[in-house]
This record gives C-alpha cells, structure tokens and sequence, in this order.
C-alpha cells in the first residue's frame, strides 16, 4: 500500500523515487496522528461522561413537609414531624396509582435537613441523586426569597450542570385554603432569581463560570424554559396523601 502511494507521487507530481518515499512517510505520519487525536477525544470524552446515581434526594426549606413526605412514602401514613437535624434515608417501594395498586422500587430516598447550615452538605449528596423533589410550603410567601436563593444554588452548580439532574418543585400544603397557586409560587421564585442574576452579574463581573449557564442574556429568567437541567412543578398535599404528581415525577426517573 505504502508503496502505492510513492508510486502515486512519482507520477502525479514527477518526484524522483527517494523525494516520493519522503512525501510518502509525511502523509503517514499526518494520517495516523489525525487518527490518534480522533481516538483521544472519543475516548476521553467517555471518560469524563458522569453518571447519575440512583438517590431520590428530598429537599426544601424547614417547614416544607419533606420529613412527612418521606414516611408517609414509606410508611403509607401521616406523620406529625418537627424540622429534623439529620437526614432520614432508606431503601423501599412505593405504593402508587389512585388505589396504591402498583408499586415503584424499592427507591433509595433520602429527606435531607433544610437548615442553612447543612446546605453545604446536601449539596454533595446532588452528586448521588438520580433526581431531585424540592418540597415548597404553598402558605409561606416569606421563605420563597430562601427557596430562591437555594434554586440559584442547584441550577448554577457543577454537578447539576454535569448531569442534568431533574428536579420535581412540589408544592405542599394544597389542600389548604390560604396556599397560594402553583403559578404564583413559580412566578415568585423567578423574579427573586432574575434579581440575583442582576446582581450577582454586576458583582462578579464573570468571575463565575457556573452563572453563565443560567438564563439568557437579555431575557428574564423563566424557570422552565431557561434551567440548565429539566424541572417540572405541581401540587401536593402530603397530610392528604394526594402525591400523584410526584408518583408520576418517579415513574419517569425510574420506570
């Protein structure tokens, strides 16, 4: 072959046979040099690829339900919890469907504290998370600043970027009459995140690699539309027992 291709030279451009030869090697060497960085990125960027976990990581603000919500999936009743200082995690199936007559699982789920002081570590759990339910009190329009706070945190940060986790916003407390709308509460979380982008822009000066990846240049940010991972939102009532939203959200992540 390679000799076919000296042969080649000879002819096309009129070479004596040693210059071919030279020619020859060159285009060798170029050809298996453009094959072995072909070979370094197919192979690197499979190494680089990460992989999510198999975690169902609950999250949210004290308050929330995220305790609840945890037995009440496992233990398929009501619990009267206070906001708790230590995760809860467990491996089991989930009753789902109107009459509980299937089940998903068994999950491995895990209800994390939503004091500030663990933010830190709930963020390293993300890296385990096969997907994300941030658990919002539809009553309390106070902590929605919080909430907005901790959705800037989880959308601008590596590993959620990495892996694209999907996050289930379910807002609790439905069944009562003072909780404010699903559209409301979405409403209100991107414009306390439109105005820390403003901010933090202004601050950072694009020091901050990850809030590029937040929203679009020139547009307000819409939550749905502009967040680096899928999200999804609904209405729950954990005291009531009414998680079809949620039940739905798991069979997606996990069926």
């Amino acid at each position: 072959m390679i000799g076919g291709i000296s042969k080649s030279f000879e002819d096309t451009f009129g070479v004596g046979s040693s210059t071919a030869q030279v020619l020859t090697a060159v285009v060798v060497m170029f050809t298996l040099y453009l094959l072995l960085q072909i070979f370094q990125v197919a192979t690197g960027s499979a190494k680089i690829r990460r992989k999510r976990g198999n975690l169902t990581l609950i999250l949210g603000q004290c308050g929330s339900g995220k305790t609840a919500l945890f037995f009440r999936l496992r233990d398929r009743e009501e619990v009267q919890s206070v906001s708790s200082l230590s995760p809860h995690r467990d491996n089991f199936a989930i009753k789902i469907g109107e009459a509980e007559e299937q089940t998903l699982g068994p999950l491995d789920i895990m209800d994390f504290p939503g004091h500030l002081r663990f933010r830190a570590r709930a963020a390293e759990m993300v890296k385990e998370a096969r997907c994300i339910v941030y658990m919002v009190d539809s009553e309390d329009k106070a902590r929605l600043k919080d909430v907005a706070e901790h959705f800037y945190e989880l959308l601008t940060s590596q590993d959620v970027l990495d892996l694209h986790t999907p996050i289930l916003l379910a807002c609790n407390k439905c069944d009562l009459s003072s909780a404010r709308s699903e559209k409301a509460i979405v409403d209100e979380i991107e414009r306390e995140i439109e105005h820390m982008r403003v901010s933090r822009a202004a601050t950072l000066e694009g020091q901050d690699q990850a809030d590029s990846y937040l929203g679009i240049d020139g547009q307000k940010f819409k939550l749905l539309e502009h967040s680096p991972c899928p999200i999804q939102t609904c209405r729950i009532s954990v005291r009531k027992a009414e998680l079809e939203p949620l039940h739905d959200f798991l069979q997606q992540q996990f069926s």
